[in-house]
């Protein structure tokens, strides 16, 4: 038979799932567990699995070292986990009607970890998380307190509260694996050379990687728009906002006319103009709200094709072979090279000759096509032909 719960004690269900959205709520809210359930000390929350555990809420009384500690070692040893791996997932237990004072006081686990914290009862369970993932609670109190009051019934309250712990647990799973998802993406989309843009309609921006930013300017933040006044370095054209409307895609009457990709060439001022591409961006699952967008690329045609320490590494080049190399890829002439790093066209020949035999190359259209296919589109910093040469001379 079922048991109400306390006020106190279903309040805390509110809390559970405010917790799921923010870790920082957990220990305060372990802490009213504790007192909720007749604990005189923190309720003690552990993410478990074969590869290792982690203390979800670190307990008051534990410092970094002894949370460190659990977590390395003591998890393997923790005589409440077993018990509640033998009792089966789901159901409370007490551990004064399972395990002997005698008993448990010859373990390691209880010498070693429990004694110097003065953790002694415990009432807990154990939850199926992920696959291969469990969670463990316990709520505790000290040998001079004494065992559990009125333990049944606390047993069964917190049979109450456990599904929706679990549930608590659970969206906190996902909502972190989402948030690595897109942690992930950023910086992936970060480390690229490309520009990469969200826009809508009105070329206002929803999203830009960093080389978008480094590309165009902090004005990018809000639009590509030109503002009213000033002589902006950049200045959107109708070709532009033409060609990510029709990335989005419209209605007409009856008649819904399909996104289409376009490419297209953006003027700068005293620089080589821009090719962007622009494609429809039709993400899976769109947030409520969200405005229709286009996906636009644009790669600065200055921009180096690949970092000269990252040539360094690929092909055991040095550094002053790197920047020749380097140079080359971005156009530059020997005699150029030559020029902007004050040395003479038979030392840049003789780093290029180097380059040769570490690339495997003959040509140099050949050692140019094979920097640009290693590119890989990793981000190649913003030095320019002329930096690059000059950096070769000072390197050799």
């Amino acid at each position: 038979m079922s048991m109400p719960m306390t006020a106190q004690q279903e309040a805390l269900i509110a809390r559970l799932y405010d917790a799921a959205l923010d870790d920082a709520l957990w220990p305060p809210l372990c802490r009213d567990l504790a007192e909720a359930f007749g604990g005189a000390s923190d309720t003690s929350l552990i993410l478990q699995s074969d590869s290792g555990a982690q203390l979800l809420n670190p307990v008051g009384r534990f410092g970094k070292e002894t949370v460190s500690a659990y977590e390395a070692y003591y998890w393997q040893h923790d005589i409440w986990a077993q018990l509640a791996y033998r009792l089966g997932v789901g159901k409370v237990y007490c551990s004064a009607d399972h395990i002997r004072p005698h008993d448990f006081e010859r373990t390691e686990f209880y010498a070693d970890f429990c004694r110097p914290h003065a953790l002694y009862h415990v009432i807990g369970a154990i939850l199926p998380m992920a696959p291969g993932q469990v969670a463990l609670l316990g709520v505790h109190r000290q040998y001079t307190q004494g065992p559990f009051a009125d333990s049944t019934l606390l047993q069964v309250q917190l049979q109450a509260l456990l599904p929706h712990l679990q549930r608590a647990l659970r969206i906190r799973a996902r909502l972190a694996l989402s948030s690595m998802r897109e942690r992930t993406t950023r910086a992936a989309l970060d480390a690229l050379d490309t520009a990469v843009l969200l826009l809508d309609a009105q070329l206002g921006v929803l999203y830009a990687n960093a080389s978008a930013l480094a590309l165009f300017g902090p004005s990018l933040e809000r639009s590509l728009h030109c503002p009213a006044s000033g002589s902006p370095r950049w200045c959107a054209l109708p070709q532009l906002e033409q060609a990510v409307r029709q990335a989005i895609g419209t209605s007409r009457g009856k008649r819904v006319v399909a996104p289409v990709a376009s490419a297209l060439r953006l003027p700068r001022p005293g620089a080589p103009g821009l090719c962007l591409t622009v494609a429809p961006f039709q993400p899976q699952q769109s947030p409520v709200g969200q405005r229709p967008c286009a996906l636009v690329l644009a790669r600065n045609p200055q921009a180096p094709a690949i970092a000269a320490p990252a040539l360094q590494q690929l092909f055991e080049l040095t550094q002053a072979e790197s920047l020749v190399a380097q140079a080359l890829a971005q156009g530059a002439a020997i005699e150029h090279i030559a020029a902007g790093g004050g040395v003479s066209i038979n030392t840049v020949k003789t780093h290029l000759h180097h380059i040769y035999e570490k690339t495997g190359t003959a040509r140099q259209g050949e050692l140019i096509a094979l920097i640009h296919q290693s590119a890989g589109g990793a981000r190649a910093g913003t030095s320019t032909p002329g930096m690059a040469a000059s950096n070769a001379a000072r390197a050799t």
